[in-house]
């Protein structure tokens, strides 16, 4: 216990202390800290008639806090063999029951201490203001945890407190114990504690002096940890990189990524893709809706997407802009580039290989465009470089380690597009065929297997689990309303049926997305890498990114999705589907490099090629040529004219087949009815009016009306409470007669 001025709270604190410990060996260090009033005479008399109980310490001049908890320290350590140390105040604040609570939490915890934070603490509010300020400014620069990182209450063995050393003054001795204790392999919890209105004398931790003096300290703290190695490891490393070249990889697709996301944001297009918008709706509508909760991500999108993107959406301009989920896919495509360089240059074992395969991708305009939206393929490019990279180091290393990193990426692909279940399966073969290779034995397959699936899997299982609670069908992914395929596949597409057309037309987005060099560059690399290392178990993982092609020709074969290339459909749809390939396609060809004299050279070579051979930005093409379509523009004029002409109120509008004119329009998502507002979209539907709706709008396209024109136009209902303000083509919009009734 350090104590300045506490003449009339010592005696109270420590005779507490001596009760509640009787008949447990303990001791009272009490560090007097030169007071000029009676607090010396009081600790030295508590000495004399506690002897062995009490020790007592005097500094003979003021050496302030920090200083009189070292001196208490060191007292503790010298003078006597306790295996715990609790460092507290003897203001009276504290009471010695929580001792024995925290010592109880100690043991069954296993710590090595016991910090204690003040879940009611009695003090003044401005000094409750500050020491939010204090704990706030310490997480962000020390990287302390404590949610009261001066709370004087901690328990700590003494191994902790061996061989410590603390600079901190003032109330930095604090946050620089916490930092120091925390940042070995040490168990430390935090318990509330008990705290009590000081009942004599003040406090002195206010004044501006000890705030000046503790801020000064927590700088120097702050340098020594850096100096030491114990904080910002981080940043340290990133900048003493163990491959400067990966570090120069990394720094150059994070400008490229912010180059093109201001490019195509300034051209206007980051928002051209339907299912863009979608995105960010689906998002949105968690925190803003007439039922907003994490039901409102549904069940055909894979959620992992819009969950990330919930944090920004609250930011106006995040939400209106799109970037709320294009900084997701931005973060994506720097993770994707730097797996692909890492990749490569396990395959090759040269560096300049993961260049190549770097460059491969990074230049690609079709992946720097995607990057800049919220579509989701930039996160799945991320999740399948990741699994691959870490499946590859396990078939090299057998470091369990590393396959239960690859199982963690795999799950985040399952939990973002369905092309993330055909990755799973194609990990679960790798580590199946690996672990027969190189054990040959059934209980080691068998527990890799079990070790890889039991993560890997949790996503898929976890899906369709949330389907059957949220829709009472584990399948309504694949066979809900708004996910049969018959949607989007017309009849009478070439490709179903038909497996030969189904293989061009892939491979012709693959080319559009790609380029017609790079997929032979990638496939001169696969036929050499097969060669070299055959279906090798160590040299196995790279081989994963290829099990797409026939996956994809086998959906289009079976008509579970469309994708028309202008070759054979005369126009472009999902042609961004042939995007995934672009990763296999850039390791292969990076591995290309590797074989090739004089690579270097081959290496700005290929990447040139790269960049010129990619016929323009497919994956742009196809969103713009709808905006310019007649369907387009009718919904671009209807959106218009809503955000003209709105003036509140609820609006009933069905949400699929009209995204772009929700967002477009920038009605407020909590006044919106639609299909996924629970418990009130069939209600609204039969009554509008009884459910207080204003605005009605609804879509009459011959074969594709929507849900509400269906429900509701030329009944009485609508006839004799509404009126027709908006009609074009295909478009009705209609408010309420009298306004009043629906407010």
């Amino acid at each position: 216990m350090p104590a300045f001025n506490e003449e009339e709270n010592l005696a109270a604190t420590v005779e507490d202390f001596l009760t509640t410990l009787a008949g447990m060996e303990h001791r009272i260090v009490v560090v007097n800290d030169g007071s000029p009033d009676g607090t010396g005479r009081v600790l030295d008399d508590l000495a004399e008639r506690h002897p062995g109980r009490v020790i007592a310490v005097h500094h003979q001049v003021n050496q302030g806090y920090g200083g009189a908890v070292r001196t208490g320290i060191a007292a503790a350590l010298d003078q006597t063999d306790m295996r715990r140390i609790l460092l507290t105040d003897s203001d009276g604040q504290f009471r010695a029951e929580d001792l024995l609570t925290f010592l109880q939490v100690q043991r069954d915890e296993r710590a090595d201490g016991v910090i204690g934070y003040r879940k009611h603490r009695a003090d003044p509010f401005m000094r409750k203001v500050n020491a939010w300020i204090w704990t706030q400014l310490n997480r962000v620069l020390l990287r302390t945890r404590s949610r009261d990182v001066d709370c004087a209450y901690k328990l700590l063995d003494r191994k902790l407190l061996d061989d410590l050393t603390l600079t901190g003054e003032a109330a930095a001795i604090s946050p620089e114990l916490l930092a120091k204790i925390g940042a070995g392999y040490t168990r430390i919890v935090e318990h509330p504690v008990s705290h009590y209105p000081r009942q004599h004398g003040h406090q002195t931790g206010a004044s501006i002096r000890v705030i000046l003096r503790s801020l000064t300290s927590l700088a120097g703290v702050y340098r020594d940890l850096v100096r030491d190695g114990l904080k910002w490891r981080r940043t340290r490393r990133a900048l003493t990189p163990d491959d400067p070249l990966l570090a120069v990889v990394t720094g150059l697709a994070a400008v490229l990524s912010v180059v093109a996301a201001i490019y195509y944001f300034n051209q206007g297009v980051v928002l051209s893709y339907k299912d863009a918008v979608s995105h960010v709706l689906i998002a949105a509508r968690v925190v803003d809706s007439p039922t907003a909760g994490v039901a409102q991500l549904g069940g055909v999108w894979l959620p992992l997407p819009h969950v990330l993107a919930v944090p920004f959406v609250w930011i106006e301009w995040f939400y209106t802009t799109g970037m709320a989920s294009s900084i997701v896919s931005m973060v994506s495509f720097v993770i994707t580039v730097r797996y692909l360089y890492k990749i490569a240059d396990g395959m090759a074992g040269t560096r300049w290989a993961g260049v190549a395969a770097a460059a491969v991708f990074a230049l690609n305009t079709n992946a720097l465009y995607l990057q800049a939206t919220p579509m989701t393929e930039s996160l799945l490019f991320a999740c399948i470089a990741g699994a691959v990279y870490h499946l590859q180091e396990w078939c090299r290393t057998g470091r369990y380690g590393q396959i239960a990193l690859s199982s963690m990426w795999t799950v985040l692909a399952t939990l973002t597009r369905y092309e993330g279940w055909v990755l799973c399966l194609a990990v679960t073969c790798v580590v199946g065929y690996t672990a027969l290779r190189r054990w040959r034995g059934y209980t080691h397959i068998e527990a890799n297997l079990i070790f890889f699936s039991v993560i890997a899997y949790s996503g898929i299982a976890a899906w369709c689990g949330w389907n059957w609670i949220i829709f009472g069908n584990p399948l309504y992914w694949q066979v809900g309303e708004y996910a049969k395929p018959s949607l989007w596949v017309t009849d009478g597409d070439q490709t179903v049926g038909d497996i030969v057309v189904s293989a061009q037309t892939y491979l012709i987005a693959m080319a559009d997305d790609i380029g017609y060099v790079t997929l032979g560059l990638a496939a001169l690399g696969v036929i050499l890498y097969f060669a070299r290392h055959r279906i090798h178990a160590a040299t196995l993982a790279p081989y994963a990114l290829l099990g797409f092609l026939p996956f994809y020709i086998f959906t289009l074969y079976a008509g579970q999705r469309p994708l028309h290339v202008t070759e054979i459909h005369g126009d472009l749809y999902n042609v961004r589907f042939g995007m995934v390939m672009a990763l296999g396609a850039a390791v292969f060809a990076g591995f290309l490099v590797a074989y090739v004299k004089q690579a270097r050279p081959f290496v700005a070579v290929a990447v040139a090629a790269t960049v010129l051979a990619v016929p323009g930005t497919k994956t742009l093409e196809e969103p713009v040529a709808y905006l310019d379509s007649p369907g387009g523009r009718i919904d671009v004029g209807s959106a218009t004219w809503l955000k003209e002409n709105y003036d509140g109120g609820r609006v009933l509008m069905q949400n699929f087949g009209n995204e772009l004119v929700t967002f477009q329009s920038q009605l407020p998502l909590g006044e919106i009815i639609y299909e996924g507002s629970f418990r009130m979209w069939e209600p609204a539907l039969e009554d509008p009016l009884k459910s207080k709706v204003r605005w009605i709008y609804m879509r009459s396209s011959q074969g594709a009306e929507d849900g509400v024109y269906k429900s509701l136009h030329n009944t009485p209902v609508l006839n004799e409470n509404y009126q027709l303000l908006y009609q074009d083509a295909d478009r009705l919009i209609y408010r309420a007669i009298r306004t009043e009734t629906v407010r």
